[in-house]
């Protein structure tokens, strides 16, 4: 029986044009001003800046995300670095399992009141309370986890010397660690079945081969869902084009992902986008188009918006697909997200036209974000 996740709308039913949406965090506090120490820790800024922000570009998707790769780690006790511009990190000199044996002096997070866990819980009732829905909430994927805690390339090392210990590693993170906290926040909202969206960005080749995908990712992914039910996923991993078979590693990442295929920039467009809707057609699934985080910086804007017409014209006629905008650094100017958005409604307005080049494509004049938030 194959397993369905909700794990995007379809714009063909939602509304009259593609939708479009964007990991935005150190962004938002660039724009508003704010430290990322405060933005990260500050449950009402960061709610309220999220929720500007979104309006804001007229993001058709609330930009709800934090710094994923940290919170978890960070309540099981590994250092976290605040940089005073940009995302926070791991401090990658002091790995929290620096041997093997360390694993044994591991406590449990407790999902309550380790780190930055109860903000966790704050943010996602103040989204629920200000907007009165809350579409999902993230976590750790397990992959991308372990590499947190024990680092690269000790992981990569344990893998091919110490497998055992690995999966001890991984079944800890699993059991211990991420499914109490899938079960707090589902419970702290009362939404048992809110969609758990994993990300797992290490989980990419070619830092990870097809055969550890399908051994350390894809298995652990079906362990949590066997767990805490079906409505969980991960995602965020790249490197379709370095993985040797783009086909064999759509297919592990159906299996995180069940009925969707995301595929990001620069992997999407070296491989084609009419390659990425053969596949999705063939075995029915919704894509998510991810537009490169260096192109939207850098632009220019005829760029921004020739890339995403792209898309539109070869993967999004039939609604059975969505726009990312893939993380958008802090500095990013304004208008090139403006042109972004500007250019999905554009284009990708239903029915879409057989020949998008008819379609006259004018960049919106927009205050800026200081003078939308005096407005507001």
């Amino acid at each position: 029986m194959e397993t369905e996740i909700k794990t995007e709308t379809n714009p063909s039913t939602e509304g009259d044009h593609v939708i479009i949406g964007g990991q935005i965090n150190d962004h938002s506090a660039f724009l508003a001003g704010v430290s990322p120490e405060r933005f990260f820790t500050d449950a009402t800024t960061f709610t309220q800046t999220q929720l500007l922000v979104t309006e804001y570009y007229k993001l058709d998707t609330l930009s709800n995300f934090w710094d994923v790769y940290n919170v978890e780690a960070e309540a099981m006790g590994q250092k976290i670095v605040y940089h005073t511009d940009g995302l926070p990190d791991i401090n990658r000199t002091l790995p929290l399992i620096a041997q093997p044996s360390d694993l044994d002096q591991l406590h449990p997070p407790d999902p309550y009141t380790s780190g930055r866990l109860p903000w966790i819980h704050k943010v996602n009732k103040k989204f629920l309370e200000i907007t009165g829905k809350l579409d999902r909430s993230y976590f750790t994927a397990p992959f991308s986890l372990a590499v947190n805690i024990r680092g690269y390339e000790n992981l990569m090392e344990d893998m091919f010397l110490r497998p055992a210990f690995a999966h001890s590693l991984f079944k800890f993170l699993c059991d211990e660690v991420l499914i109490p906290h899938i079960e707090v926040m589902r419970k702290e909202v009362i939404m048992p079945d809110l969609l758990m969206d994993g990300r797992d960005a290490w989980a990419s080749p070619p830092m990870i081969t097809l055969d550890m995908v399908d051994e350390y990712v894809v298995t652990y992914t079906e362990r949590l869902r066997d767990n805490v039910g079906s409505n969980l996923i991960t995602r965020g991993n790249w490197g379709d084009a370095k993985s040797r078979d783009p086909e064999r590693f759509f297919a592990q990442k159906m299996k995180c992902t069940p009925g969707s295929l995301s595929v990001s920039d620069p992997d999407l467009y070296e491989l084609g986008p009419e390659r990425i809707k053969a596949y999705a057609d063939e075995h029915n699934l919704f894509v998510t188009a991810g537009v490169d985080a260096v192109l939207l910086q850098e632009g220019p804007v005829e760029a921004i918006v020739e890339r995403i017409k792209l898309y539109i014209d070869k993967i999004a006629r039939d609604g059975q697909c969505m726009i990312h905008l893939n993380q958008i650094p802090g500095e990013t100017p304004v208008e090139h997200v403006h042109a972004a958005v500007s250019a999905c409604h554009t284009y990708g307005h239903f029915p879409i036209p057989d020949s998008l080049d008819d379609i006259h494509f004018e960049l919106p004049k927009r205050e800026s974000f200081l003078e939308f938030v005096n407005k507001k």
